[in-house]
């Protein structure tokens, strides 16, 4: 497809995006006397979830959302709960599907085109496309269900923020930044092994979980490489959101894997600086941008980007796709020096980087002595288990059951949390600075507790069994000593962070 055809459609499109549904067949019939371009736009307006008016059943359907809520309703085996968003074809819900008692999301396709052969052909290949993947940072398909006639896609429920919400509220920290577009690019090159391209990576459609974790969603323009089916849109249609097209789907060229390297370059751009350089006034700007002009060095918007991240963003937004990276796995080979170097951890006013630098600033001396007190306290209070079992014996009921029963969960609680912190440092050393500050509070309560009831237990045994009285008194005191004095001092000298040592 010739650029000046390319460019024709986009327009028609805006233009077509300025009427009511009812109007926006009848302007294309007359603002285009060309039926295969016509046919075009129609397509690409459907193929975005826009109603083209064809009929006033489809208008009034889409005319009132609350026609088509399925909140409090059971669709088999899953209740829906409440709406998580809205597009053009259809809603996805929260929902809980009582058959396996776990919660997923349900994509529904609106009345208006739930008979469409298009749209239901391109939720069935989100399906097939998505349950073909399997990896951490893409969610996950569980089925797709045909009820009463109607199909629903049930999903992994990723529960976070999608990156439009973080970047709007301004530019992103460069290593943030750069984790996001590692464990991106790390889902799309599993996408990418198995033949399969995204195409329409953007910022609604990856979301970041609570604990950080980048999931990719929406398969629904995915498109096997090797797959000889008749495709979802015409040759020469375009797909993919206007401001987030590559320039060979912006003229309507065959898009490989390299369509989605080019929109994750972009995207990184876009979180590191706030802004999508090719994002224009109307669609047609947009594209003529993406198609012809070069967005300016990132580090010129974004003066706390590094030289590396500059490289990484230009190659992958290069005009020519045999100019951009030959792999995703290259990407993320990249990203992964770059994340790791101290180019960005050590760069001044960056909030993570100091972070990062203090903590390997702290003595790794200091961090093994505190791992070490908390396997040895861990070891004190399992032996000291031993003496409280015939210590139990001597003291009068009730009080040997509350002794034994004291001893015990103020033992069993400490020994856990204490292991707990010993595994963290050795499985995930990163997490164990948050991981011992969450934790100081209730470790303190229960060295306290242990003490308490071991001095209560040697008053009451001290008239028969001194030596026993002797072995809790010395042993309580050993633990103040160690849980208010030796703890914190060796947590600030391990985490060097006084302020969050409580």
């Amino acid at each position: 497809m010739a650029d000046s055809d390319a460019r024709l459609i986009w327009e028609l499109y805006a233009a077509a995006l300025r009427h009511e549904p009812p109007e926006r067949s009848g302007y294309l019939e007359r603002a285009c006397p060309d039926p295969r371009l016509r046919a075009r736009v129609a397509s690409l307006l459907e193929s975005h979830g826009l109603d083209l008016g064809n009929t006033s059943t489809t208008t009034e359907r889409v005319a009132d959302p609350s026609a088509f809520d399925l909140t409090g309703r059971r669709i088999g085996s899953y209740v829906i709960q409440r709406e998580l968003g809205r597009g053009g074809m259809g809603v996805v819900y929260l929902a809980h599907d009582v058959r396996l008692a776990r919660t997923v999301a349900i994509k529904a396709l609106s009345p208006a085109y739930s008979q469409s052969a298009t749209v239901r052909q391109r939720l069935l290949n989100e399906a097939k496309m998505a349950a073909a993947l399997s990896h951490p940072g893409i969610a996950t398909v569980y089925a797709l269900e045909e009820i009463e006639g109607e199909l629903y896609l049930a999903c992994e429920y990723v529960p976070g923020a999608p990156l439009r919400a973080l970047v709007e509220s301004g530019p992103l920290p460069i290593i943030e930044v750069i984790d996001i577009g590692m464990q991106l690019a790390r889902a799309l090159a599993e996408a990418h092994t198995k033949g399969i391209v995204h195409r329409d990576i953007k910022p609604e459609n990856v979301i970041k979980t609570p604990s950080g974790v980048i999931k990719v969603l929406d398969f629904g323009l995915a498109r096997a490489e090797y797959a000889m089916q008749t495709r979802l849109t015409q040759t020469g249609m375009l797909v993919g959101t206007p401001a987030y097209l590559s320039p060979e789907q912006a003229l309507g060229l065959d898009a490989d894997f390299r369509t989605d390297i080019f929109a994750l370059g972009l995207l990184l751009y876009e979180l590191a600086s706030g802004t999508n350089p090719f994002a224009a006034a109307t669609i047609p700007a947009t594209i003529a941008r993406i198609v012809d002009e070069e967005p300016p060095v990132l580090s010129e918007v974004q003066p706390q980007s590094v030289p590396e991240l500059d490289r990484i963003v230009r190659k992958c937004l290069q005009k020519d796709p045999n100019a951009r990276y030959r792999s995703t796995q290259e990407i993320v080979v990249d990203l992964e020096r770059l994340h790791a170097g101290p180019a960005v951890r050590d760069k001044p006013g960056s909030r993570i980087a100091s972070d990062a630098t203090a903590r390997r600033r702290a003595h790794p001396r200091s961090r093994q002595w505190l791992v070490n007190h908390h396997v040895l306290m861990s070891v004190v209070y399992v032996a000291l288990l031993y003496p409280a079992w015939f210590a139990r014996g001597w003291l009068p009921s009730p009080w040997n059951s509350v002794f034994l029963l004291g001893i015990l969960a103020a033992a069993a609680a400490g020994t856990s949390l204490r292991l707990h912190l010993w595994f963290t440092a050795a499985t995930f050393p990163d997490q164990f600075p948050e991981q011992q500050v969450s934790t100081a509070r209730w470790t303190r309560l229960c060295d306290l507790a242990f003490a308490g009831v071991q001095i209560g237990a040697a008053a009451g045994v001290s008239d028969m069994h001194q030596e026993f009285a002797m072995l809790f008194v010395a042993a309580s005191v050993a633990i103040l000593i160690s849980s208010l004095v030796i703890e914190p001092a060796t947590m600030r000298a391990a985490l060097r962070d006084r302020t969050q040592v409580r």
